[in-house]
């Protein structure tokens, strides 16, 4: 089987024109977060939050392209778009008219959106291998230990590696027909994709079937 690789796959991306008379996907730099596993690929498509409805065919398109790649096993493309940001807020860091200054060491917001939330702290980033596991479990331990009531949420769905860190096993018990409890060590409950698969058992979803499962767990 041909070995495929990053290089190949923006290779196959750069036929790919936005338009028919514009510059390709991969000049253009809308293609991110390539990941080759297997011959398994998932990759992101930049587009403008106004062209996302839109956009559907130029990611079928690039779907498609990298499809045609010997060694491919599977493809996951999905489009991604920045909001933008709220007009008429003050700027970080300035109190709006009438208000005091925020503290440059305020907690997180609030959540208003999960019951029995207060706050939420997310570890995110662009690029893997760079620590977000190792970081998300060292702050979940450490506030845990200092007190808090901590839930760590590992959302990293096809390599979850929270589990080792967490040093815990097996699968999470169910409540009622589809909830499931979360498990716990150091302090800290922890729900992971980890619990409900083989570790070494490739995940390739799509985006649908990956929010799903995020709001699940």
């Amino acid at each position: 089987m041909a070995e495929v690789t990053r290089e190949t796959i923006l290779a196959a991306l750069g036929d790919v024109r936005k338009n028919d008379n514009g510059q390709d996907v991969v000049s253009l730099g809308m293609i991110s977060g390539v990941v080759v596993r297997d011959g398994n690929v998932g990759f992101a498509i930049e587009v403008d939050a106004a062209e996302g409805a839109a956009s559907e065919p130029l990611r079928k398109a690039c779907e498609a392209a990298v499809e045609a790649v010997p060694g491919v096993l599977s493809v996951t493309a999905v489009l991604t778009a920045e909001r933008p940001a709220q007009a008429g807020g003050p700027p970080p860091g300035q109190a709006a008219p009438g208000q005091a200054a925020p503290s440059q060491a305020a907690p997180p917001p609030a959540s208003q959106d999960i019951p029995g939330i207060g706050a939420i702290l997310a570890v995110a980033s662009g690029k893997g291998g760079v620590g977000k596991s190792t970081t998300a479990v060292n702050l979940a331990v450490a506030m845990a230990a200092g007190g808090a009531r901590v839930g760590l949420l590992d959302c990293d769905v096809y390599g979850p590696s929270i589990p080792r860190l967490m040093r815990l096993s097996g699968q999470p018990e169910t409540f009622g027909d589809s909830q499931l409890l979360p498990m716990e060590n150091y302090d800290v409950k922890c729900m992971s994709m980890g619990f409900l698969v083989e570790e070494d058992t490739p995940m390739i979803w799509r985006g649908p079937m990956v929010m799903s499962a995020l709001e699940q767990m």
